[in-house]
C-alpha cells in the first residue's frame, strides 16, 4: 500500500506535516499507524517530533521501530541510522551512536550530516584524530565557518598553531562574521604575548556577536596583564552579565579588586563565588588572596 492510494492515510499524513503543535502531529502520525503499521517513514516522523520536545528517549525508541519496518525498497535508511545515532549522542550514549553514524555513512557516503556530527561525537570522546577525519570529510560538501573552526580546534589540541591559525583564518574568510573565530585566533596571539594583535580579534569577535562572554573576558585579560585594571574591571563585568553563572569569570573580577585595593568588592566576590560552590580551598591557594587578612574567618 502507498500513502497516495490511500486516501485517509494521505490526509493524516498531509494535515501532520503542517501541524505546529507537536503532540498534535504525533497523535496525526501515530493514527496513520494505527491504519497501517509497516510505514518506516512514519516511525521517524514520530522519533523527530520527539526529537524536537527534547525527549530523546523516546526519539531513540521510534527510530529503532522504524528501522525494524526497513525494507528492500525503503531509500532513506541513511537518514534513520543518523537520526537515531544523534538521539543515542544527545542521551550520551557515545559507544552505540558511533555504530549508527557509521551505518549513514556507509548505507550513504555523501550524507554530509553524518560527517559532522560523527566529528563532534569523537571530539567529546577526545578521539581527535578520528574527529579531525571527519570534520575534513564534511568540508569537501560543506564550506562552512564552522567546520573550519572547529578543525582549528583539534588542531591546538594538537599543538599545531601553525595549521590552527590557517583554519581559523578560513573560518573568517568564509564567513567574516563569524566571531568564535576571531576569539579563537585572539587566544592564539595571546598565547604568543603578542597582546596587540590578540586585542584587535577580541575587539572584532565581539563587534560580530556583543554576546560573546569569552571575547570580553579574554579582552579584559590582556588588560588586565597591562595593568589597566579599571578597563579590564569593566570588560569582566560585561561578560559576567552574559555569563552569570561563569565561576572563572567572577574570580577574575575578585582579583581585579584586590589589585584595586577595594578588598570589599573582593570579599563580595569571592563570597558569590563560594555559593556557586567554588572550593574555599582553591581560593585560599591564590597568591594574591593570602595577604588578606583574616580571610577564612571573612569568608565564611
Amino acid at each position: 500500500m502507498s500513502y497516495f492510494k490511500n486516501i485517509k492515510i494521505s490526509r493524516l499524513l498531509n494535515k501532520a506535516s503542517k501541524q505546529r503543535d507537536l503532540y498534535k502531529a504525533i497523535d496525526l502520525y501515530q493514527k496513520i499507524i494505527d491504519i497501517d503499521p509497516t510505514f518506516p517513514v512514519i516511525y521517524n516522523y514520530i522519533g523527530l517530533c520527539y526529537f524536537e520536545l527534547n525527549d530523546y528517549e523516546k526519539a531513540e525508541s521510534f527510530f529503532r521501530k522504524s528501522i525494524e519496518k526497513f525494507n528492500d525498497n525503503f531509500k532513506s535508511k541513511h537518514e534513520i541510522y543518523y537520526n537515531l545515532a544523534f538521539a543515542l549522542h544527545s542521551q550520551n550514549i557515545y559507544e552505540e551512536a558511533e555504530i549508527f553514524y557509521k551505518k549513514s555513512i556507509k548505507e550513504n557516503p555523501d550524507y554530509s550530516f553524518a560527517y559532522k556530527n560523527f566529528a563532534y561525537l569523537l571530539f567529546l570522546e577526545k578521539k581527535y584524530k578520528e574527529s579531525l577525519e571527519m570534520f575534513k570529510k564534511y568540508i569537501t560538501y560543506n564550506e562552512e565557518a564552522e567546520a573550519y573552526n572547529n578543525i582549528g580546534i583539534i588542531y591546538q589540541e594538537f599543538n599545531n598553531d601553525k595549521e590552527a591559525i590557517r583554519y581559523y583564518n578560513l573560518a573568517i574568510e568564509t564567513d567574516d562574521s563569524y566571531a568564535l573565530a576571531y576569539n579563537n585566533l585572539g587566544a592564539i596571539y595571546m598565547e604568543k604575548k603578542d597582546y596587540e594583535k590578540a586585542a584587535e580579534l577580541f575587539d572584532k569577535a565581539i563587534e560580530k556577536d556583543k554576546s560573546l562572554a569569552d571575547a570580553y573576558n579574554n579582552l579584559a585579560t590582556i588588560n588586565f596583564m597591562i595593568k589597566k585594571y579599571n578597563l579590564s574591571l569593566s570588560l569582566y563585568q560585561k561578560a559576567l552579565k552574559i555569563a552569570p553563572y561563569n565561576k572563572t569569570i567572577r574570580l577574575n573580577i575578585a582579583q581585579i579588586y584586590y589589585f584595586l585595593n577595594d578588598i570589599n568588592n573582593c570579599i563580595l566576590y569571592l563570597k558569590e563565588l563560594i555559593n556557586q560552590g567554588y572550593p574555599l580551598g582553591s581560593i585560599l591557594k591564590h597568591e594574591e588572596f593570602k595577604k588578606i587578612e583574616d580571610l577564612e574567618k571573612r569568608l565564611l
